[in-house]
């Protein structure tokens, strides 16, 4: 992509500023009983989103490149997978501390028995392994079994995404409903700041995952034709 760099750098200011409006300039919001935890709302929230679309794109590279065996669509979901982990675990992570300040209890227990918890774990575990998987020497085999292992996001993603709101979850439904009116607007401005900085940085971490894919590639190809 020409405009990568500034799209990295657009990206990285508008985390910056995100930061400075969630620590600073807004008070809590009405529907939360930990005032400073809920400050991680305008980082948990986009970086959760942010997971669903780069696992999403890992089933949708896998489908294309068991359908036509694409060089392109194996890069794709390779790259996407590796940036889905980083950005899931920023998503637990937050989550984890902004569930023990507003709930209380044991931090496992409530993993083992919340399901969109439960369910937002395995999917992430699940593309942990789809990552280790990919570090040995890649071949045919090694390809459609990761691809096969890929599309089981097709149920997973979906199922952690709406465990909230059908399946047994103390896990607050905001984005698509009504209680997305519970945030004044005024703190609005830093939830859609802060999911457009991590959708941003996303293309730039994705566009350069995939320039380095390509480059090892053809290092590799060099090496077996000089070999």
């Amino acid at each position: 992509m020409k405009y990568n760099r500034e799209i990295g750098f657009v990206g990285f200011f508008l985390a910056l500023y995100v930061l400075y409006f969630s620590l600073i300039e807004t008070g809590p919001a009405k529907f939360f009983t930990a005032p400073n935890a809920q400050k991680l709302f305008y980082f948990h929230v986009p970086s959760g989103l942010i997971t669903y679309l780069a696992f999403l794109m890992v089933v949708g590279g896998s489908a294309v490149y068991l359908y036509n065996k694409s060089e392109y669509a194996d890069n794709l979901a390779k790259s996407s997978a590796e940036l889905g982990i980083v950005f899931g675990f920023m998503s637990l992570a937050s989550g984890t501390f902004w569930m023990k300040a507003e709930w209380g209890g044991d931090i496992v227990s409530r993993f083992l028995t919340d399901m969109r918890l439960a369910s937002t774990l395995a999917m992430w575990i699940l593309y942990v392994a789809y990552f280790v998987y990919r570090r040995q020497p890649e071949n045919s085999i090694v390809k459609n079994n990761a691809a096969i292992l890929g599309l089981s996001g097709m149920i997973m993603v979906p199922l952690s995404y709406l465990s909230s709101r059908f399946l047994r979850s103390h896990h607050p439904v905001i984005v698509g409903t009504e209680d997305q009116g519970s945030l004044d607007p005024s703190l609005r401005i830093g939830l859609y700041a802060g999911l457009f900085s991590f959708l941003l940085i996303y293309i730039f971490l994705f566009q350069l995952r995939m320039k380095i894919e390509n480059l090892e590639k053809l290092i590799l190809k060099n090496k077996m034709e000089n070999a």
